[in-house]
């Protein structure tokens, strides 16, 4: 069923009661489960703008703004960061207007399509990984600040000072001077984007399954073996959480390990988590967007022992990596929305977007969000 069309009715549950929920219009039930989840039974819209979708329905007067750039969005210090094909853009979170463009020519470059969306920014430079090389822009005007000239494989993880950066190696390279203070061998070419930490990084492989940790001097600190295909980790604290997919678009895993020793503290089945993304970590919650040949799903579990507190699924096949404040939940979907969220998992609205919401990310003004075809500015509340 299309979302276009219908706004499913749907069940909603918690730990301590389950209420059906027409997103947002409450109806009582008596039934009582652990789970959270939301299941279609079909209820049509009557107009575009209708519904109840929790207090003004799905209409685009949320969306503040939007720019046909295509890229995943970044936004740091006060200014939203999109790689698109062959442009950075620096833009306004206000109204998306333009402070400064980068841009390349297809003919700078032996392979279309050369740099990654997937950039990264600390707090004086913008890191592009491309085909050829990591460029370092001056976040001030995007001039070029330096660039090690060979092929980058994934993201880069920016933590303490330097850059981590998958080429043949792992190269951990001073960020102000763009010099390559050590390399190590990964073994591997399909490695995930590395997570930086104060002391060292951490990085998965993605086919082989195996998660590495080095000390800020390079020695290799630790190594396990998922035996099955990862994600890139995402490091809290202490903890390294890092999704597997045993059986991908039908079940997954999710594990923390231990960041000194990488020892296992717990692990706990989840569904097929999205590939290209990490789990996010907020407070006591520990958020995962996942896949599946039926519907895409976002999971919320606990922290300390990965209990499930509750869990969405779309009308389509992937729920993408969620963005997530102190009072709310944001995800996009292969159905086309944006959807909203309580911390709690309650429903708050959704906005259609008419194309796949691979991205979003969310400031203290507002919320910044990507599909196939362009870049929006939405209203938070």
């Amino acid at each position: 069923m299309l979302f276009g069309a219908a706004l499913a009715f749907s069940v909603w549950r918690t730990k301590a009661e389950t209420r059906n929920v027409l997103f947002g219009c409450h109806v009582s039930s008596g039934m009582v489960s652990r789970r959270s989840t939301l299941q279609s039974v079909g209820v049509l819209l009557v107009g575009a703008g209708a519904g109840c979708i929790g207090s003004s329905g799905p209409s685009a007067d949320r969306i503040r703004w939007q720019r046909n750039v295509r890229g995943a969005p970044v936004l740091d210090g006060g200014v939203l960061y999109v790689m698109g094909r062959l442009t950075l853009y620096a833009l306004s979170p206000d109204d998306g207007s333009t402070q400064w463009t980068t841009a390349y020519e297809e003919d700078d470059f032996d392979q279309r399509l050369c740099l990654g969306s997937d950039i990264a920014v600390d707090d004086e430079r913008v890191y592009v990984p491309g085909c050829d090389a990591l460029r370092a822009l001056r976040r001030s005007d995007g001039g070029r600040a330096w660039a090690v000239d060979t092929p980058m494989r994934q993201g880069v993880g920016v933590g303490d000072g330097r850059v981590y950066a998958n080429a043949d190696d792992l190269l951990a390279i001073d960020a102000t001077t763009g010099d390559i203070d050590w390399r190590a061998d990964t073994g591997g070419e399909r490695l995930t984007t590395p997570a930086a930490t104060p002391d060292g990084v951490v990085f998965t492989n993605r086919v082989d399954g195996v998660v590495s940790a080095f000390d800020a001097d390079g020695e290799r600190r630790w190594r396990y073996e998922t035996e099955t295909e990862t994600r890139s980790p995402t490091v809290a604290d202490d903890t390294v959480f890092v999704a597997t997919s045993p059986d991908p678009g039908r079940r997954g895993r999710l594990l923390a390990l231990n960041r000194s020793d990488g020892s296992v503290r717990w692990d706990v089945d989840t569904p097929s988590p999205k590939r290209g993304t990490s789990p996010v970590v907020h407070g006591d919650t520990v958020y995962l967007g996942c896949s599946g040949r039926d519907h895409g799903t976002l999971v919320a579990l606990d922290r300390t022992d990965g209990a499930e507190r509750w869990s969405f699924t779309d009308e389509n096949s992937t729920v993408y990596e969620p963005a997530v404040t102190d009072d709310a939940v944001y995800a996009g979907s292969n159905d086309d929305h944006i959807y909203a969220f309580s911390r709690d998992g309650t429903p708050r609205w959704q906005i259609e977007t008419n194309s796949t919401v691979g991205t979003v990310v969310a400031g203290e003004r507002g919320l910044y969000a990507a599909n196939n075809e362009r870049v929006f500015g939405i209203e938070r509340s």
